[in-house]
C-alpha cells in the first residue's frame, strides 16, 4: 500500500469565542489550547466540534472530536487551586505568641475541608497546636486560633492538605509556612507630642499648639516620658484614658517630675499587657495640664503608632457589638511632612479601605480623610498590602481609624507583650 501522508482536505466548526482566555476539555483536568498543525501552519480555535478527513490510498478514516470547551474567566489559570497569602509571613520572626494564623486561597474552599485534619500547626519541640479553625467565605480566609499562647523562641511549621475548592478543585501540592515567635527586642510601638491641656466651655480637653515633650511605649511596656520647657519643679502625675472616653476610665501610669527648667527624662512600665489606643495626660492637682495629641501646625510634633484590633483593643473594643475582625499582620500610622502616613500588610486582599481623625470620645467627633488626589478609598493588592497618605482634618485629635466595607478595621495605638 503506498504511503499518502498529504492531508486531502480539512473541514472544521469554529466554536463562539469565550474572552481571551484558553480553554481545556471537560473531563481533562489540565489546560489545553486546542491547536491543530496542517499544511505547516498553526490554526488556533475555541470550538464545540472538530472534523477531519483524512485520506489515505483507499482508506479513509473520520475523526470526530468533541471537546467542549468551556468559557474561563479572564486571567484565570484553569483547575488550580492554591494558598495566596498567610499570616504570620512565611519566614517571620519575634511573632505575637498568642497571634492568629490566617491563610487565605486563591478560590472558594470547600469549608468541609477546612478542618483541623488538613490544617495543622506542629512546633519544632512542643508537637501539634491545639487550637480551633474558622473560615470566611467572603474573604477565603481560614483562620486558625490557638487554644493558649504558643511557646517563646519557638520554630512553628503550618500544613495546608486536602482543602479543595467549591468546584472541587484540590491542592496541587501540600502547602507549608515558619515563623518563629518572640520576644525580641522590644520594638517602638507609639509616639507622641505632648501639648498644653485645657477645657472648653463643654468640659473638652483641647490643646495649645506649643510642644512641651513627648511620651513613647515599646512592645516591653517601657513608657518614656521627655519633658522640655514645661511648668519647672513640679511632679505630675501620668495618666492613660483609652478610647471611647465615654466607655473606659483614664488609669495611673507613673510620675514624673520636671526640673527648675521645666526638663524631664523618665522611664516607667504601663501596667497592663495587650493592645491599648487613647491618650496619655500629664496631671497636677487632679487637673490635666498636657496631653498627647495631634494638631495643625503644631510645630515639630512627633507621631507614630501601630495598627491595634477595634474589636478588642482596650478589653472590650471601641464599641458595643463590634463585627467580625479583618485580618492584619502589621499596621501602622505616621505622620511626617504635614501629612499622615497609613501602611498596612496582611490586611483582607483586593479590599478598599477608608482613614478617620477622631478626639479621644470617637462618635460624631471623627472625621473621614483624604488625599491630595482627594480619595478617601484605598485598596489592597492580592497580599492584603497597601501603603497611603492623607491629610488631617484641621480639627485636631489622635485617633486615626482604617475601616474596612464590612468587619471591624484597626485604630492606632500599641501593644504591650503579656510577658513584660
Amino acid at each position: 500500500m503506498k504511503n499518502n501522508s498529504s492531508f486531502r482536505g480539512i473541514t472544521f466548526v469554529r466554536c463562539a469565542r469565550i474572552n481571551a482566555g484558553t480553554c481545556r476539555p471537560t473531563r481533562v483536568a489540565r489546560q489545553r489550547d486546542c491547536a491543530f498543525q496542517t499544511w505547516g501552519k498553526l490554526v488556533t480555535a475555541m470550538h464545540r466540534t472538530l472534523t477531519l478527513g483524512l485520506a489515505a490510498s483507499s482508506l479513509t478514516i473520520l475523526l470526530a472530536l468533541l471537546t467542549g470547551c468551556q468559557g474561563l474567566g479572564q486571567g484565570t489559570s484553569p483547575g488550580t487551586f492554591s494558598v495566596t497569602a498567610i499570616v504570620p509571613a512565611a519566614g517571620a520572626n519575634c511573632v505575637d505568641a498568642t497571634a492568629d494564623i490566617q491563610i487565605t486561597f486563591s478560590a472558594a474552599a470547600n469549608p468541609t475541608t477546612v478542618n483541623s485534619t488538613n490544617i495543622q500547626v506542629t512546633g519544632q519541640n512542643s508537637g501539634t497546636v491545639a487550637g480551633t479553625l474558622t473560615y470566611n467565605s467572603t474573604s477565603y480566609t481560614a483562620t486558625f486560633t490557638p487554644s493558649a499562647a504558643l511557646t517563646s523562641n519557638e520554630t512553628f511549621t503550618v500544613t495546608v492538605t486536602s482543602v479543595v475548592s467549591s468546584s472541587g478543585v484540590g491542592l496541587q501540592t501540600p502547602f507549608t509556612s515558619t515563623f518563629t515567635t518572640g520576644p525580641c527586642g522590644a520594638t517602638t510601638q507609639y509616639q507622641a507630642s505632648l501639648f498644653t491641656a485645657q477645657a472648653d466651655a463643654m468640659g473638652r480637653q483641647i490643646v495649645i499648639n506649643s510642644v512641651y515633650g513627648q511620651i513613647s511605649v515599646d512592645s516591653n511596656g517601657t513608657v518614656t516620658v521627655q519633658l522640655t520647657g514645661a511648668t519647672p519643679s513640679t511632679t505630675f502625675t501620668v495618666q492613660f484614658c483609652p478610647a471611647p472616653s465615654q466607655n473606659y476610665s483614664c488609669f495611673n501610669v507613673g510620675s514624673v517630675s520636671s526640673d527648675a527648667n521645666g526638663n524631664a527624662n523618665t522611664t516607667m512600665t504601663f501596667p497592663r499587657s495587650g493592645s491599648w489606643a487613647g491618650d496619655f495626660e500629664l496631671a497636677s492637682g487632679g487637673t490635666a495640664v498636657y496631653q498627647t495629641d495631634v494638631v495643625s501646625g503644631g510645630g515639630s510634633l512627633v507621631y507614630m503608632s501601630t495598627l491595634q484590633p477595634a474589636s478588642t483593643v482596650n478589653g472590650q473594643g471601641l464599641g458595643v457589638g463590634q463585627p467580625p475582625q479583618d485580618p492584619l499582620q502589621t499596621g501602622s500610622v505616621t505622620f511626617s511632612n504635614g501629612s499622615l502616613q497609613f501602611q498596612m500588610t496582611g490586611a483582607s486582599p483586593h479590599t478598599t479601605y477608608s482613614s478617620a481623625e477622631c478626639a479621644l470620645n470617637l462618635g460624631s467627633s471623627c472625621y473621614e480623610l483624604y488625599s491630595s488626589q482627594g480619595g478617601g478609598g484605598f485598596t489592597t493588592d492580592g497580599g492584603g498590602n497597601v501603603t497611603f497618605s492623607v491629610f488631617q482634618d484641621g480639627s485636631g485629635g489622635d485617633i486615626f481609624e482604617v475601616n474596612p466595607p464590612t468587619g471591624s478595621g484597626f485604630v492606632g495605638g500599641f501593644m504591650v507583650s503579656s510577658g513584660s
